[in-house]
């Protein structure tokens, strides 16, 4: 066999541009279909991930036990952004106020913050001299639960007189609502399911200390009504300070729980 024939023919051929071209893109081909290949098997292949097995509402600590785990497709995960991928990194937070974490769904970081930032209520920016009253309401005493955080509404006082006669006066004026809550303590608007119903239990508002003792002392009396009235947008968007409305009415509670001490 002449094998300097051999290797003057592979020369040519290897030195040929239409064989370069062919070999080119025969590895361009191999190269495409191996990475196609690894990407669709990360893709397809199941990754573990967190998530709730219990309802889970706003400002509760997340434990274990809250926790279950399910696999599912990698690709899912790649593209689903803020998606908490490992439970050490839920364990011990707490669920960010107005949200709620239901049965079944998964964690996103945009849901989850500190102990430090739970601890940060609405009640850290009433004013200095200011304290929370919550008033005991209801769905149909919040306007079907139209009355909501931020809202500044007005609070009406009702009540019978010596004489039989009915009272119903405007009490004190511009108040703002801290949060809207249900039996136990959650925001009513995060802490409904779709579908359901709102149970307001209680309008949690910020008044001056003293407004705070007269609100108290007015419910000590016979017939006595404190009623949330709210007010349009406008209204609370360009709040007054909150003041008394009626000095009759402060005269008149003044008056009357002087028999209960």
């Amino acid at each position: 066999m002449d094998t300097e024939k051999i290797k003057k023919g592979l020369q040519r051929f290897i030195s040929n541009p239409n064989t370069l071209t062919f070999i080119l893109v025969i590895g361009l081909i191999i190269l495409v279909y191996c990475v196609y290949d690894y990407l669709i098997g990360k893709a397809t292949e199941p990754v573990s991930v967190p998530y709730a097995n219990q309802l889970i509402k706003e400002n509760t600590q997340i434990t274990r036990d809250m926790i279950g785990t399910v696999k599912i497709s990698g690709g899912f995960v790649s593209t689903s952004s803020g998606l908490v991928q490992n439970a050490g990194e839920i364990i011990d937070k707490y669920v960010q106020k107005g949200y709620q974490i239901p049965q079944y769904s998964f964690f996103y970081k945009e849901q989850l913050t500190n102990a430090e930032s739970a601890n940060d209520t609405i009640f850290g920016s009433m004013p200095s001299g200011y304290t929370s009253y919550a008033l005991k309401v209801n769905f149909h005493t919040t306007y079907g639960c139209s009355i909501m955080d931020k809202d500044y509404i007005d609070l009406y006082f009702k009540s019978v007189d010596d004489d039989g006669k009915i009272i119903f006066a405007k009490f004190i004026k511009s108040i703002q609502v801290l949060q809207v809550v249900d039996k136990d303590g959650y925001d009513v608007f995060t802490s409904t399911e779709e579908g359901n119903e709102p149970k307001p239990d209680r309008i949690l508002f910020a008044v001056p200390m003293e407004y705070a003792e007269m609100l108290t002392n007015a419910l000590k009396l016979k017939s006595a009504e404190l009623i949330p009235v709210p007010r349009n947008a406008e209204y609370s968007e360009n709040p007054e300070d909150t003041s008394i409305a009626s000095s009759a009415v402060v005269d008149f509670i003044n008056a009357h729980v002087m028999q209960f001490q």
